[in-house]
């Protein structure tokens, strides 16, 4: 009897030992559901691409009843607000490993999931929509925006036009070439015998001629995401990369992040505001450089066609002029005063006021010269010079009149080199749009107050904008690759003249 009790009491140690173990493999397997996955990828016309890996990627996990079975699944809709959409209205477009892909509209989302297979393969399991749109296997997820706001997708501009704004999505639903290039090839001997591995680099490249009348002879800059340029070369490629364009030309990468291209671009650019200031400082003469913020040269024209600037309009035609990018205050007066690109200076984003290179202050000060800077209300980058500040301001914000008085006060003081910086057409395009009639009658004060600066001043004058202006629903902006940011007029002549 004893034997027997004993054989039970282990038969049932067994038994509950293996419910243990198989409740184990239970939560096991349930946690290998939640977290483990080929990756999907939710890229195209959004700023923050995404991978999902897991389940865990996502916001939160919801449970559906599908085809008779209680699955596990994460919002799609959840997912694509995760990486900010370009624009309100959307195509999602699902494409799976095999190159199957399906298009749905992204009007209405909250009933449409993804799940992982038995195979742990991401699927589509959408309600509102056809059968067909259940993909499975996705590989990615595009999204393919319907109305790009200004600078959402990949520019293209020439002076005096913007030729086309090219959607990121549209280059994966319309396709794509594939080539590869070698990144080396390895040896190894062994008993006796050599072996080779070659290994490679695979890119999707777009061409955008496709989309875009690109002339053969036309010239061109490409710019880059922080301020990077590149001459567009009959070689170069443009290669397909989550939410963006890249520039390639041979087998390397120039520009990781694209904005766009200008075609033909003009020959003066706001760099020249260094060089042609040192040239004339070198020449033994007096320079005023006079800085109109946010004057673009579509203003120009169209306040000279008004007559709201007679003063300009008397002076000698100026220049078409380009501004490097991102067309914003603190990275073009850091273009201007150090004569280099962004990539070279290093202020290539608002938030950074330090240039990494010399500015014509410090080059003033080498040749035993003197300067000084009417700026304010704030600091735009740091100076090897201390400046002076215009803080005031009267009660509609402006304070460029204040700044001219300071200016007038200290003009005779033998400075060779004499920087005022103008900021309340930028103020006015901003608050009201850039040709609004409150931002013509700014740009009309602005035109007398430089009449009385040039008026004062023996020597030579060098007028220039920082970057131009567009319209908004509000107002007005600029920092996107398109015409009526990135040119501006640009003056150089001898003040004298028109001291009478």
């Amino acid at each position: 009897m004893k034997e027997k009790r004993w054989l039970s009491i282990f038969l049932f140690f067994l038994l509950a030992m293996s419910l243990v173990g198989f409740s184990g493999c239970e939560e096991e397997t349930q946690e290998q559901v939640q977290n483990a996955a080929f990756p999907l990828e939710i890229i195209g016309d959004v700023e923050n691409p995404i991978t999902i890996r897991a389940f865990d990627d996502a916001p939160e996990i919801y449970e559906i009843e599908h085809r008779e079975e209680t699955k596990q699944v994460i919002s799609l809709s959840e997912l694509i607000s995760m990486t900010i959409p370009r624009g309100n209205d959307f195509e999602v477009l699902f494409k799976a490993h095999d190159g199957f892909s399906v298009l749905i509209s992204g009007e209405d989302l909250e009933e449409n999931y993804l799940a992982l297979d038995q195979d742990l393969r991401w699927e589509a399991i959408n309600f509102k929509h056809p059968r067909s749109s259940n993909i499975k296997n996705i590989k990615n997820i595009v999204i393919l925006s319907k109305d790009l706001p200004i600078g959402g997708g990949f520019n293209i501009t020439e002076p005096g036009e913007n030729i086309a704004q090219l959607s990121i999505g549209r280059f994966y639903k319309d396709g794509y070439s594939v080539f590869s290039t070698v990144r080396g090839t390895a040896m190894q001997t062994h008993d006796g015998e050599d072996y080779s591995a070659t290994s490679y680099y695979r890119y999707q490249e777009v061409s955008l001629q496709n989309y875009a009348e690109i002339p053969d002879t036309a010239s061109g800059i490409v710019f880059g995401n922080k301020g990077e340029e590149e001459p567009l070369a009959e070689d170069g490629r443009f290669i397909l990369r989550s939410n963006h364009l890249s520039y390639m030309q041979g087998d390397q990468i120039l520009i990781p992040e694209t904005r766009g291209i200008v075609l033909n671009p003009p020959q003066k650019r706001i760099t020249h505001v260094y060089e042609d200031t040192k040239t004339l400082l070198d020449e033994g003469e007096k320079v005023l450089l006079i800085l109109v913020d946010g004057l673009g040269y579509h203003q120009f024209e169209y306040a000279r066609a008004n007559g709201y600037i007679p003063f300009l309009d008397g002076l000698p035609e100026p220049e078409m002029a380009m501004v490097t990018y991102p067309p914003v205050t603190v990275v073009n007066v850091a273009s201007s005063l150090t004569g280099e690109i962004p990539a070279v200076h290093g202020v290539y984003r608002r938030g950074i006021r330090r240039a990494e290179v010399p500015t014509i202050f410090s080059y003033t000060e080498e040749q035993g010269k003197s300067a000084t800077a009417i700026i304010g209300p704030m600091t735009i980058i740091e100076l090897e010079i201390d400046p002076v500040f215009t803080v005031r301001t009267d009660d509609e914000g402006r304070n460029d009149h204040i700044k001219t008085e300071n200016a007038l006060e200290r003009i005779h003081q033998g400075y060779d080199l004499f920087h005022i910086h103008l900021k309340d057409v930028d103020r006015a395009g901003h608050n009201y749009g850039d040709l609004s009639q409150k931002t013509l009658e700014e740009i009309q004060r602005t035109d007398s107050y430089i009449e009385r600066l040039v008026a004062e001043w023996d020597g030579k004058v060098l007028i220039y904008a920082d970057h131009g202006m567009h319209s908004t629903e509000d107002g007005g902006d600029h920092r996107h690759l398109i015409y009526e940011d990135m040119f501006m007029p640009y003056w150089l002549f001898d003040g004298g003249m028109f001291n009478d």
